[in-house]
Protein backbone atom coordinates (compact mmCIF):
# COMPACT_ATOMS: atom_id res chain seq x y z
CA UNK A 1 0.00 0.00 0.00
CA UNK A 2 1.24 3.14 -0.72
CA UNK A 3 1.92 5.74 1.66
CA UNK A 4 0.33 8.99 1.64
CA UNK A 5 2.24 11.91 2.07
CA UNK A 6 -0.04 14.09 2.73
CA UNK A 7 -3.71 14.88 3.07
CA UNK A 8 -5.25 15.86 0.26
CA UNK A 9 -8.91 17.47 1.00
CA UNK A 10 -11.43 18.92 -2.05
CA UNK A 11 -13.89 21.49 -0.98
CA UNK A 12 -16.37 23.96 -2.38
CA UNK A 13 -16.14 27.74 -1.74
CA UNK A 14 -19.17 27.49 0.16
CA UNK A 15 -20.25 29.06 3.47
CA UNK A 16 -20.46 25.12 4.65
CA UNK A 17 -17.20 24.95 4.38
CA UNK A 18 -15.40 28.00 6.11
CA UNK A 19 -14.92 25.73 9.32
CA UNK A 20 -12.00 24.36 7.23
CA UNK A 21 -10.69 27.34 6.62
CA UNK A 22 -10.99 28.19 10.09
CA UNK A 23 -9.38 24.88 11.07
CA UNK A 24 -5.95 25.80 8.92
CA UNK A 25 -4.11 27.60 10.45
CA UNK A 26 -4.94 26.09 13.99
CA UNK A 27 -3.55 22.53 12.62
CA UNK A 28 -0.85 24.49 10.69
CA UNK A 29 0.28 26.19 14.37
CA UNK A 30 -0.37 23.16 16.65
CA UNK A 31 1.41 20.68 13.95
CA UNK A 32 4.66 23.14 14.38
CA UNK A 33 5.50 23.62 10.40
CA UNK A 34 4.35 27.13 9.60
CA UNK A 35 6.07 26.48 5.34
CA UNK A 36 5.07 22.51 4.98
CA UNK A 37 2.22 21.43 6.35
CA UNK A 38 0.97 17.92 5.33
CA UNK A 39 -3.08 19.42 4.97
CA UNK A 40 -3.46 20.53 1.07
CA UNK A 41 -6.61 22.01 -0.17
CA UNK A 42 -8.43 22.09 -3.15
CA UNK A 43 -11.51 24.23 -4.33
CA UNK A 44 -13.34 22.32 -6.19
CA UNK A 45 -16.16 23.48 -8.79
CA UNK A 46 -18.80 20.73 -8.95
CA UNK A 47 -20.19 18.11 -7.28
CA UNK A 48 -18.86 15.72 -10.21
CA UNK A 49 -15.40 17.16 -9.89
CA UNK A 50 -15.11 16.01 -6.37
CA UNK A 51 -16.81 12.96 -6.53
CA UNK A 52 -14.02 12.06 -9.61
CA UNK A 53 -11.44 13.28 -7.65
CA UNK A 54 -11.86 11.59 -4.32
CA UNK A 55 -12.44 8.17 -7.10
CA UNK A 56 -9.20 8.37 -8.45
CA UNK A 57 -7.25 9.26 -5.69
CA UNK A 58 -5.96 12.97 -7.04
CA UNK A 59 -7.68 14.05 -3.62
CA UNK A 60 -7.52 11.38 -0.76
CA UNK A 61 -10.32 13.18 1.64
CA UNK A 62 -12.82 16.11 0.98
CA UNK A 63 -15.74 18.21 2.45
CA UNK A 64 -18.77 16.50 0.76
CA UNK A 65 -22.50 16.17 1.16
CA UNK A 66 -23.70 13.23 3.03
CA UNK A 67 -25.73 12.04 0.41
CA UNK A 68 -23.10 11.42 -2.33
CA UNK A 69 -20.62 10.59 0.22
CA UNK A 70 -23.10 7.61 0.88
CA UNK A 71 -23.81 6.81 -2.62
CA UNK A 72 -19.58 6.72 -3.20
CA UNK A 73 -19.37 4.28 -0.20
CA UNK A 74 -21.77 2.28 -1.77
CA UNK A 75 -20.38 1.45 -5.24
CA UNK A 76 -17.21 0.96 -3.18
CA UNK A 77 -15.23 3.84 -2.68
CA UNK A 78 -13.31 2.81 0.45
CA UNK A 79 -14.30 5.96 2.36
CA UNK A 80 -15.16 7.02 5.80
CA UNK A 81 -16.88 10.08 7.79
CA UNK A 82 -15.47 11.20 10.15
CA UNK A 83 -17.85 14.46 11.03
CA UNK A 84 -20.45 16.06 10.15
CA UNK A 85 -19.03 19.85 9.27
CA UNK A 86 -21.96 21.43 10.03
CA UNK A 87 -25.98 21.79 9.98
CA UNK A 88 -28.27 23.28 7.77
CA UNK A 89 -27.18 26.42 5.52
CA UNK A 90 -29.31 26.14 2.49
CA UNK A 91 -31.68 28.37 0.77
CA UNK A 92 -34.40 28.06 -1.78
CA UNK A 93 -34.61 30.62 -4.25
CA UNK A 94 -38.20 31.18 -6.44
CA UNK A 95 -38.67 33.30 -8.91
CA UNK A 96 -40.95 36.29 -8.53
CA UNK A 97 -43.74 34.32 -10.31
CA UNK A 98 -44.43 31.36 -7.64
CA UNK A 99 -46.97 32.70 -5.17
CA UNK A 100 -47.94 29.11 -4.31
CA UNK A 101 -46.55 25.29 -4.26
CA UNK A 102 -48.78 24.83 -7.64
CA UNK A 103 -47.39 27.54 -9.43
CA UNK A 104 -43.91 24.92 -9.84
CA UNK A 105 -46.10 22.84 -12.15
CA UNK A 106 -44.26 22.76 -15.71
CA UNK A 107 -41.34 24.45 -14.32
CA UNK A 108 -37.82 22.98 -13.49
CA UNK A 109 -36.19 23.19 -10.34
CA UNK A 110 -32.38 23.50 -10.21
CA UNK A 111 -30.28 21.42 -7.63
CA UNK A 112 -26.51 21.23 -6.90
CA UNK A 113 -26.34 17.27 -8.01
CA UNK A 114 -28.85 14.23 -7.83
CA UNK A 115 -26.81 13.00 -4.65
CA UNK A 116 -27.11 15.81 -2.38
CA UNK A 117 -29.24 16.68 0.61
CA UNK A 118 -30.71 19.25 -1.20
CA UNK A 119 -32.37 17.14 -3.63
CA UNK A 120 -33.77 15.38 -0.87
CA UNK A 121 -34.87 19.19 0.70
CA UNK A 122 -36.59 19.70 -2.53
CA UNK A 123 -38.54 16.36 -2.98
CA UNK A 124 -39.76 17.28 0.78
CA UNK A 125 -40.66 20.14 -0.64
CA UNK A 126 -42.95 19.44 -3.77
CA UNK A 127 -44.24 16.40 -1.80
CA UNK A 128 -45.81 18.24 0.62
CA UNK A 129 -47.52 20.64 -1.56
CA UNK A 130 -48.42 17.17 -3.47
CA UNK A 131 -46.51 17.47 -7.26
CA UNK A 132 -45.34 15.24 -8.82
CA UNK A 133 -41.71 14.65 -9.92
CA UNK A 134 -40.54 14.20 -13.46
CA UNK A 135 -38.13 11.19 -14.13
CA UNK A 136 -39.84 8.92 -11.16
CA UNK A 137 -41.94 6.76 -13.17
CA UNK A 138 -45.24 8.62 -12.06
CA UNK A 139 -47.99 9.72 -14.81
CA UNK A 140 -48.59 13.41 -15.12
CA UNK A 141 -45.15 14.50 -14.61
CA UNK A 142 -45.05 18.19 -13.88
CA UNK A 143 -41.72 19.39 -11.87
CA UNK A 144 -38.32 18.72 -13.03
CA UNK A 145 -35.43 18.27 -11.16
CA UNK A 146 -32.08 19.98 -13.32
CA UNK A 147 -28.20 19.07 -11.41
CA UNK A 148 -26.47 22.24 -11.89
CA UNK A 149 -23.24 23.11 -10.30
CA UNK A 150 -24.13 25.90 -7.95
CA UNK A 151 -22.01 28.59 -9.31
CA UNK A 152 -23.71 28.53 -12.44
CA UNK A 153 -27.05 28.57 -11.16
CA UNK A 154 -27.45 32.61 -10.89
CA UNK A 155 -26.00 32.35 -14.58
CA UNK A 156 -28.87 29.69 -15.86
CA UNK A 157 -31.61 31.94 -14.41
CA UNK A 158 -30.24 35.42 -15.44
CA UNK A 159 -30.31 33.52 -19.22
CA UNK A 160 -33.94 31.99 -18.90
CA UNK A 161 -36.34 34.36 -21.32
CA UNK A 162 -38.93 31.70 -21.32
CA UNK A 163 -38.94 31.63 -17.24
CA UNK A 164 -38.61 28.06 -16.86
CA UNK A 165 -36.94 27.87 -13.85
CA UNK A 166 -39.27 28.09 -10.71
CA UNK A 167 -36.25 27.86 -8.36
CA UNK A 168 -33.07 26.88 -7.14
CA UNK A 169 -31.42 25.53 -4.04
CA UNK A 170 -27.67 26.15 -2.91
CA UNK A 171 -25.46 26.43 -0.11
CA UNK A 172 -24.76 30.29 0.80
CA UNK A 173 -23.38 32.25 -0.97
CA UNK A 174 -24.57 31.00 -4.11
CA UNK A 175 -27.33 33.22 -5.07
CA UNK A 176 -26.70 35.90 -2.84
CA UNK A 177 -25.45 38.61 -5.63
CA UNK A 178 -28.08 40.45 -7.48
CA UNK A 179 -31.07 38.15 -6.59
CA UNK A 180 -34.35 40.77 -6.10
CA UNK A 181 -32.82 42.78 -9.22
CA UNK A 182 -33.26 39.19 -11.66
CA UNK A 183 -36.69 38.59 -10.84
CA UNK A 184 -36.01 36.40 -7.77
CA UNK A 185 -36.82 35.92 -3.88
CA UNK A 186 -35.68 34.40 -0.95
CA UNK A 187 -38.46 31.23 -0.19
CA UNK A 188 -37.11 30.08 2.73
CA UNK A 189 -33.92 28.23 4.48
CA UNK A 190 -33.53 24.77 4.26
CA UNK A 191 -34.05 24.48 8.15
CA UNK A 192 -37.56 25.50 7.99
CA UNK A 193 -38.00 21.97 5.80
CA UNK A 194 -35.70 19.95 8.01
CA UNK A 195 -34.78 21.34 11.06
CA UNK A 196 -30.42 20.78 11.68
CA UNK A 197 -30.60 18.34 8.81
CA UNK A 198 -27.38 17.37 7.80
CA UNK A 199 -24.89 18.61 5.40
CA UNK A 200 -21.50 18.12 3.98
CA UNK A 201 -19.05 15.71 5.84
CA UNK A 202 -15.63 15.15 6.50
CA UNK A 203 -14.19 11.66 4.63
CA UNK A 204 -10.93 10.42 4.01
CA UNK A 205 -9.66 7.19 2.20
CA UNK A 206 -9.50 4.51 4.49
CA UNK A 207 -5.47 4.05 4.36
CA UNK A 208 -5.51 7.78 5.87
CA UNK A 209 -7.05 6.11 9.07
CA UNK A 210 -3.39 4.14 9.30
CA UNK A 211 -0.98 6.67 7.55
CA UNK A 212 -2.37 9.98 8.82
CA UNK A 213 -3.65 8.94 12.32
CA UNK A 214 -2.32 11.75 14.37
CA UNK A 215 -2.86 14.29 11.66
CA UNK A 216 -6.26 13.23 10.96
CA UNK A 217 -6.58 13.41 14.87
CA UNK A 218 -5.31 17.37 14.88
CA UNK A 219 -7.23 18.26 12.18
CA UNK A 220 -10.75 16.84 13.69
CA UNK A 221 -9.15 18.79 16.91
CA UNK A 222 -9.01 21.70 15.00
CA UNK A 223 -12.25 21.61 13.11
CA UNK A 224 -13.99 21.07 16.49
CA UNK A 225 -12.54 24.63 18.11
CA UNK A 226 -12.98 26.19 14.64
CA UNK A 227 -16.87 25.32 14.98
CA UNK A 228 -17.18 26.74 18.63
CA UNK A 229 -15.10 30.09 17.60
CA UNK A 230 -17.83 30.06 14.34
CA UNK A 231 -21.05 29.29 16.66
CA UNK A 232 -19.79 32.02 19.08
CA UNK A 233 -19.11 34.48 15.83
CA UNK A 234 -22.47 33.71 15.09
CA UNK A 235 -24.52 34.75 18.51
CA UNK A 236 -21.66 37.88 18.96
CA UNK A 237 -20.45 39.06 16.04
CA UNK A 238 -17.89 41.13 17.64
CA UNK A 239 -15.96 38.15 18.57
CA UNK A 240 -13.27 37.78 16.65
CA UNK A 241 -14.97 39.42 13.45
CA UNK A 242 -11.21 40.18 12.06
CA UNK A 243 -10.42 36.98 11.75
CA UNK A 244 -13.52 35.01 9.99
CA UNK A 245 -13.77 37.85 8.46
CA UNK A 246 -9.84 37.60 7.16
CA UNK A 247 -10.29 33.70 6.76
CA UNK A 248 -13.50 34.33 4.31
CA UNK A 249 -11.77 36.38 2.12
CA UNK A 250 -8.66 34.06 1.62
CA UNK A 251 -10.01 30.64 1.63
CA UNK A 252 -13.22 31.46 0.14
CA UNK A 253 -13.25 34.60 -1.61
CA UNK A 254 -15.72 36.55 0.09
CA UNK A 255 -15.99 40.12 1.35
CA UNK A 256 -16.06 40.00 5.18
CA UNK A 257 -19.92 41.56 4.55
CA UNK A 258 -20.88 38.34 2.33
CA UNK A 259 -19.55 36.21 5.30
CA UNK A 260 -21.26 37.59 7.55
CA UNK A 261 -24.65 38.13 5.48
CA UNK A 262 -24.19 34.61 4.41
CA UNK A 263 -24.08 33.43 7.67
CA UNK A 264 -26.56 34.88 9.56
CA UNK A 265 -29.26 34.68 6.80
CA UNK A 266 -28.59 30.77 6.04
CA UNK A 267 -29.83 29.06 9.04
CA UNK A 268 -26.27 27.31 9.59
CA UNK A 269 -25.24 26.33 12.17
CA UNK A 270 -21.41 24.97 13.65
CA UNK A 271 -22.56 23.65 17.45
CA UNK A 272 -19.97 20.77 18.19
CA UNK A 273 -22.94 18.58 19.35
CA UNK A 274 -24.44 18.27 15.83
CA UNK A 275 -20.97 17.17 14.08
CA UNK A 276 -21.10 13.97 15.57
CA UNK A 277 -21.44 11.11 13.04
CA UNK A 278 -24.39 9.96 13.63
CA UNK A 279 -26.05 6.76 11.95
CA UNK A 280 -29.55 7.31 12.70
CA UNK A 281 -29.46 10.48 10.63
CA UNK A 282 -27.45 8.36 7.79
CA UNK A 283 -29.99 5.66 7.78
CA UNK A 284 -32.73 8.47 7.72
CA UNK A 285 -30.94 9.95 4.35
CA UNK A 286 -30.30 6.53 2.95
CA UNK A 287 -34.23 5.32 3.71
CA UNK A 288 -35.17 8.49 1.55
CA UNK A 289 -33.12 7.88 -1.25
CA UNK A 290 -33.84 4.27 -1.97
CA UNK A 291 -37.65 4.46 -0.66
CA UNK A 292 -38.97 7.56 -1.55
CA UNK A 293 -36.71 8.64 -4.02
CA UNK A 294 -35.57 5.48 -5.73
CA UNK A 295 -32.17 6.77 -6.12
CA UNK A 296 -30.48 4.56 -4.22
CA UNK A 297 -30.38 0.82 -4.35
CA UNK A 298 -31.99 -1.81 -1.96
CA UNK A 299 -29.26 -3.25 0.62
CA UNK A 300 -27.27 -0.55 1.46
CA UNK A 301 -24.60 -1.81 4.23
CA UNK A 302 -22.77 1.42 5.70
CA UNK A 303 -21.16 -0.86 8.25
CA UNK A 304 -17.89 0.76 8.66
CA UNK A 305 -18.64 4.50 7.38
CA UNK A 306 -18.59 6.28 10.62
CA UNK A 307 -15.57 6.54 12.06
CA UNK A 308 -16.84 8.75 14.98
CA UNK A 309 -13.51 8.44 17.65
CA UNK A 310 -12.07 11.26 16.11
CA UNK A 311 -14.32 13.52 16.92
CA UNK A 312 -15.26 11.76 20.64
CA UNK A 313 -12.00 12.49 20.84
CA UNK A 314 -11.80 16.20 20.54
CA UNK A 315 -14.65 16.85 22.27
CA UNK A 316 -13.75 14.92 25.83
CA UNK A 317 -10.85 17.15 25.74
CA UNK A 318 -12.67 20.08 26.04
Amino acid sequence: MEVALSIRIGHFSSIDHLILGCALPCYIQRKGSSTNTDVITFSMHSWEQLDKGLSSGDINAAFMDIAQAIYLFDKGVTISMLMFTHRAGSRIIVSEQIQKLTDFKGKSVLIPHRFSIQHILVHRLLNAGKLKIAGLGKSGKSVYIESVPCALMPEMVNSDPDCDIAAFICPAPFGDAGVEENGFKHLLISRDLWKNHPGSVFVVHQNLLKTKKESLALIVGCLVDSARQLDQYMSSPDTAEKDIKSIAASFLNLSGEQAQRALKTSGITYSPEFLVPDMEILNIVLDYMHTTMAAMPAGTDLSGFIRPEFIHTALSEK
